[in-house]
């Protein structure tokens, strides 16, 4: 990841956590009209925590020439990508079957359900969009 990227991720990370511990401190969590107060502190306390790691590891480790060009060869990149792949076909499965058993038990509401089925229906979308300008340019 560039050093850019890295740096946003970092900066979002600390605004996440920040804003998740001034609603703490302030009491603003408890006056939210949300059925779980509680987890709107910690949800965003450990996201924040998150990207804040995520962005220092790469902010911070140096790669040398060796690593970089290892990185950028055609041979890695294309196992990356077929690891990509074998991890999309099995979050795609898992999100389907999550998503039906949340509904078929009670557990999921409508705004939540809705909103996972959008997510899903895009990230199908997408792959097939991109599999039909591929196929048609390659």
């Amino acid at each position: 990841m560039k050093k850019g990227g890295a740096l946003f991720i970092t900066i979002t990370g600390v605004i996440i956590l920040l804003g998740g511990l001034l609603t703490y401190g302030l009491g603003i969590h408890k006056l939210i009209p949300v059925p779980r107060p509680d987890l709107i502190v910690t949800g965003t306390s450990l996201i924040g925590i998150l990207l804040i790691i995520s962005g220092t590891c790469d902010l911070f480790i140096k790669k040398s020439k060796e690593m970089e060009i290892e990185e950028n060869d055609e041979r890695n990149i294309a196992l990356s990508n077929a690891a990509m792949a074998s991890g999309f076909k099995v979050m795609s499965f898992t999100t389907a079957i999550s998503i039906f058993g949340l509904i078929f038990t009670g557990y999921m509401t409508v705004v939540p359900c809705f909103t996972l089925i959008g997510a899903y229906t895009i990230g199908q979308i997408v792959f097939v969009m991109r599999l039909w300008y591929l196929n048609k340019t390659m």
